[in-house]
């Protein structure tokens, strides 16, 4: 239930006093002005370039998958400046959510994200959810300290700042501010979150902080800064559809007390749509209609990660069109909203600008995000491009190079101690583990359990220490896939940027099945798509009770679900009649447990058992709802991180070695490949890569005279420095000769004696049984590209040809030199979170 503006004259009273307007006089009555504003949001700490697969959204949106890597500060703060200088009246809005997502924000909790967007020439940017991820003091010493733009916040009322205790965050916020933009003045007012702040009502109110209804807060002050601006406008953290309900008003529930005189004013009334309970008793609910507030010109959204382009056209109450747009997420884009506004006749009527005319457009980031034309090039519809091809392209490496040139490098010079302080305390370049395919972290096909959310549960479930029955982690809380290629520190820390660790607890049978209930009831609310993982139970979200539950269908409470609708109940959980506060004495509703099929460890779950699962540290304290875990005392804070607890995890899978020499488990234990109808098995597509990453490394291996095939190609195929044979004078026959060296067996035979009309060796030959068939046979002898690291081939990474690769370091080289070596992240849906719609 969202909060009543209940001491709105206590916020304006508290508020800043009417700041003086910076700027030269201009006189622009009657005139039409051009502004523009540069809009970003949800930049997550991505403040160094990272790889991730575009979706489709994405490349419709111009990302191109070939320019990774993706985002970061210094291609930001260039696009930023450049767009600062191609327009007369700009001003750069922030809608929140810098902090946090990459492993700079752990080591230096926004330190660096404040100061760049500071550098950056920010305007004002509202407060996001996960800026106060390391504790309210923490945001107060960072905007203190390294903001110097305005902190927005009018839907928060602070406590006294001056009271012992406090984090004295009032001091470093405000409600709003006013541009003047070269005679334009701009009223900024900032809506920070709710719905994702637990602080706020959890924890003994750890922000210290009252929210306040959205639509009253953002009406009050329209009417405050009104007669002294000629644009409003709202740079929000709400989420989309709050946005909107701000503009178009929403429909709530309220006790008629609370809410009355809000019913009974004379401007903009509350309008009572339903009665629940006497009319006119204070403490019966109203379904009410809260009105849209006017006045307003623009939204800047976000918290949602979404792209609106073209921007949504709202209509307040009075008629007017007001627009809202989001510009994304993880510094992905930069949005640009350019408005024709027709100034009032005479200024100072209080009478405001009227926006005739909007254009927008949204720049990716990438690594070619300084050229438009070669962008279009590569997104032409009537172009296809095969999978790598585009970045052999014709001048495309080289604008990929001139575009890195053209990076800001006063950003560089200011994140450069921060990066090397994260390479010698994270060690984030180290490598652990190899991906074949992404690990999704999200079930596309049947909203169940996922990939990596498997592996992050199982990781949990059996780490030393723990040992649980069974294990239980919030499905938000991984918050990106591990791409194809090499997976290192740093691709952890994107999966679990929080600092969460696992923690011990023991269920009853009953609280067991009352956090499932929980997973179906809140998975139910977004789409039937499972918001939890799990490892060592199975179970079944029955979406279609939780529709039915929500009837709230009366009954006697002395029947026990009895009198309950008896039709189509097959495969349903049996009724009960639960006690309802809302109803008279003896009189229930109907109930049935949406969480169903419950195993744990192959067992049907016992009611009276108790049970020992691992979660964690978040959800166990009653993060995202799981109030269930917050009431039980049984809690055991073992301090392990969930990231180290993957990491350790997949280092024991099996390598490629194990693989291909048909062994059962890793020299740890860990079986080899995936559990699929009770029987562990290898997928073709793991082999297939193991073949690959062999052939690769036979070539770098291959002897030619005294020259090794791996030190020829990291100079070129130059053979200068060794004797490879007087026929090895080009690159090309080097090549030639370093792929017919090729060893097949651990004697004689190499790939020069395959035949290759029949793809067969010769009979003296021991092939191993994974090269037994002509396709196997001349794929191995093939020119091998070696493994793709996730931005290029092995190949090109130790040739040093591909400005596309990025820097390689030595863990890089490392792993091209030897992939063979490195445990495979395998990992598989298989059905362990079932679901139910019907």
């Amino acid at each position: 239930m969202r909060r009543v503006l209940l001491g709105l004259s206590c916020a304006l009273a508290t508020a800043s006093c009417m700041p003086v307007m910076e700027g030269q006089d201009y006189n622009l009555e009657g005139q039409e002005v051009r502004l523009t504003f540069l809009h970003t949001s949800d930049i997550h700490s991505r403040l160094i370039p990272y790889d991730f697969a575009p979706l489709r959204t994405d490349q419709d949106l111009g990302l191109i998958p070939e320019a990774g890597p993706f985002g970061g500060a210094t291609r930001m703060g260039a696009l930023l400046k450049r767009e600062r200088e191609r327009g007369e009246r700009v001003m750069h809005l922030d809608s929140g959510d810098c902090f946090q997502g990459a492993p700079i924000f752990n080591l230096n909790t926004g330190e660096v994200e404040f100061r760049f967007l500071s550098q950056a020439r920010l305007d004002a940017a509202v407060v996001g959810n996960h800026e106060f991820d390391a504790g309210a003091l923490n945001f107060t010493q960072r905007a203190r300290e390294s903001a110097t733009f305005p902190l927005l916040a009018a839907n928060y009322q602070w406590s006294d700042w001056r009271q012992v205790g406090s984090n004295q965050t009032a001091l470093e916020t405000q409600p709003y501010t006013i541009r003047n933009i070269k005679g334009v003045r701009v009223g900024v007012i900032g809506m920070a979150n709710i719905s994702s702040l637990n602080s706020i009502v959890e924890g003994g109110n750890s922000l210290q902080a009252t929210p306040l209804e959205q639509n009253e807060v953002v009406r009050a002050y329209v009417d405050l800064l009104r007669p002294v601006t000629d644009l409003i406008v709202i740079v929000s953290h709400l989420g989309l559809t709050e946005d909107q309900d701000v503009i178009q008003g929403y429909e709530a529930y309220y006790e008629y007390g609370r809410v009355k005189d809000f019913i009974s004013r004379a401007k903009e009334p509350w309008q009572v749509l339903e009665w629940f309970g006497p009319e006119g008793d204070a403490k019966s609910v109203v379904r009410l209609l809260i009105p849209g507030v006017s006045g307003v010109d623009v939204v800047f959204g976000g918290h949602l990660h979404v792209v609106l382009n073209p921007p949504q056209l709202l209509t307040d109450p009075s008629g007017r069109k007001v627009v809202l747009t989001h510009s994304g997420a993880f510094a992905k884009y930069v949005g640009r909203l350019d408005l024709v506004v027709k100034m009032p006749d005479q200024l100072g009527k209080g009478e405001g600008g009227e926006v005739l005319s909007q254009d927008y457009r949204v720049f990716p980031l990438d690594a070619l995000w300084c050229d438009d034309a070669m962008r279009r090039y590569r997104n032409d519809p009537n172009v296809f491009w095969e999978p790598g091809q585009f970045l052999n392209a014709p001048g495309v490496r080289d604008m990929i190079k001139t575009c890195r040139d053209q990076e800001d490098r006063q950003t560089t010079q200011l994140l450069q101690p921060y990066i090397i302080g994260m390479d010698f305390k994270l060690q984030l370049t180290n490598i652990f583990s190899y991906a074949p395919r992404d690990v999704q972290r999200r079930n596309n096909s049947s909203g169940g359990d996922s990939p990596l959310g498997n592996i992050a549960a199982d990781s949990m479930r059996k780490r030393r220490r723990v040992e649980a029955e069974m294990a239980l982690t919030n499905s938000l809380g991984i918050r990106d896939n591990l791409y194809a290629g090499v997976i290192s520190q740093e691709s952890m820390f994107n999966v679990f940027p929080f600092e969460n660790t696992i923690n011990i607890m023991y269920l009853s049978g009953k609280e067991m099945q009352e956090m499932f209930n929980f997973v179906a009831e809140r998975s139910s609310e977004r789409g039937c798509v499972s918001q939890a993982q799990i490892s060592g139970g199975r179970f079944t979200m029955d979406c279609a009770q939780v529709q039915l539950n929500d009837l709230r269908i009366t009954c006697e409470t002395a029947k026990r679900g009895e009198d309950c609708p008896k039709e189509n109940r097959e495969g349903h959980a049996p009724w009960q009649c639960v006690e309802d506060e809302s109803s008279a004495a003896g009189e229930g509703r109907c109930y049935a447990n949406p969480g169903t099929d419950i195993e744990i460890n192959g067992k049907p779950l016992d009611p009276n058992g108790t049970y020992k699962i691992a979660v964690n540290d978040y959800i166990a304290k009653g993060g995202s709802g799981f109030s269930v875990l917050k009431r039980n005392t049984t809690r055991i804070e073992t301090g392990i991180s969930l990231r180290d607890s993957l990491i350790g995890y997949m280092q024991s899978f099996c390598t490629c070695e194990d693989v291909l020499a048909g062994k059962e488990t890793s020299k740890t234990g860990t079986r080899c490949g995936t559990l699929v109808n009770g029987k562990w098995t290898v997928s073709d597509q793991i082999v297939g890569y193991c073949l690959s990453a062999k052939s690769f490394k036979a070539e770098l291996t291959a002897e030619i005279g005294s020259c090794k095939c791996g030190d020829l190609l990291s100079r070129g195929f130059d053979p200068t420095g060794c004797n490879a044979g007087d026929d090895v004078t080009t690159p090309q026959a080097a090549q030639d000769a370093c792929i017919a060296a090729k060893r097949v067996d651990d004697e004689n035979c190499t790939c020069q004696d395959l035949n290759p009309d029949t793809g067969t060796f010769p009979a003296t030959c021991k092939v191993p049984p994974e090269l037994d068939t002509p396709a196997a046979a001349r794929a191995y002898c093939a020119p091998a590209s070696g493994p793709f690291t996730g931005r290029c081939s092995c190949r090109d990474v130790l040739a040093g040809s591909n400005p596309v690769c990025g820097t390689v370091t030595p863990q890089l080289r490392s792993f091209c030199e030897n992939p063979t070596a490195t445990s495979i992240a395998d990992a598989v849906e298989d059905g362990r979170i079932g679901r139910r719609v019907k």
